[in-house]
This record gives structure tokens, C-alpha cells and sequence, in this order.
């Protein structure tokens, strides 16, 4: 599993160094390709055999169902398969960089199955305004 948070840059040519906890997990539970795709304002990078069964389930969605049709074409169609280089680095493309505002400072945040890479700038906002409270009341509304 994927915990933690990690601060990285991002070089010149888009490529960002996977912390090695996080290429720990994949060696030991996958193998060293990511999925990465847009989401929600960051990209999320996908272990390749979790981004599979997430296939899986879009696959058994009704074909021509309106919200089917927008998973398909936003969150679907700008997936990239990103294999893991021997210093440890992903090439993440420039319009999927674009989306999320990545720069230079970049959050890899773990979220359990997948990471979650986000600018700095928008990771610290994201931390300034969600409160412990907020937390606190989003796991009692889950049951954790």
C-alpha cells in the first residue's frame, strides 16, 4: 500500500523521481509501470495491475450511459502508461502536466492503491483548508 507524503521536484523534461517506499511497494506487489492520469485538480498514478481492474469495472458500465461517456473521455482517454526508469523516474507528458499545474515542486501523496501527484502550491492549499474536524466527521460518516 501507498502512505505517506513526499516532496520531489520535477526536472526540466517532465521527469518526476518515485520516492523509493512508493517503488518498494510496486517491486514487492506489482511490477514498475504506473498509469498516470488527470483527477480532480492532481494526476493519480496507478500500480498497472490496479489500473486494470479499474478497466475492469469501467468496461461493465453501461456503453451508452451519459456518465459513462464523460469517465471515458476525461479521466479514461488521457491515461498514460509511464514505465519506471533505472534512477527510479517517471516521464509524466506535458499535457497531462499542464492539467495539474505541475512545475517544479511537486506532493506525491500515497492514497492506499494509487499516488497522488499534485503542485506544491495546490497541495498546500488543498492542507490549509480542510480542518482535523472535517476529517474527524468525514470517518464517522464512512463508519471508520
Amino acid at each position: 500500500m501507498f502512505r505517506g507524503q513526499f516532496e520531489h521536484t520535477l526536472d526540466g523534461k517532465g521527469r518526476l523521481s518515485i520516492p523509493s517506499r512508493f517503488r518498494e511497494t510496486l517491486n514487492e506487489r506489482y511490477d514498475p509501470r504506473l498509469v498516470v492520469t488527470k483527477y480532480g485538480g492532481c494526476l493519480v498514478a496507478y500500480p498497472f495491475l490496479e489500473w486494470q481492474k479499474l478497466e475492469e469495472k469501467v468496461l461493465a458500465l453501461p456503453q451508452f450511459s451519459k456518465d459513462s461517456r464523460k469517465l471515458l473521455r476525461t479521466f479514461c482517454s488521457s491515461a498514460t502508461e509511464c514505465a519506471i526508469d533505472k534512477l527510479g523516474r517517471i516521464l509524466i507528458p506535458q499535457t497531462i502536466r499542464e492539467y495539474a499545474k505541475l512545475d517544479k515542486e511537486v506532493m506525491l501523496i500515497g492514497a492506499l492503491r494509487y499516488v497522488e501527484i499534485w503542485s506544491k502550491e495546490a497541495w498546500d492549499r488543498f492542507e490549509a483548508e480542510i480542518t482535523q474536524d472535517e476529517v474527524v466527521d468525514t470517518l464517522e460518516r464512512l463508519g471508520l
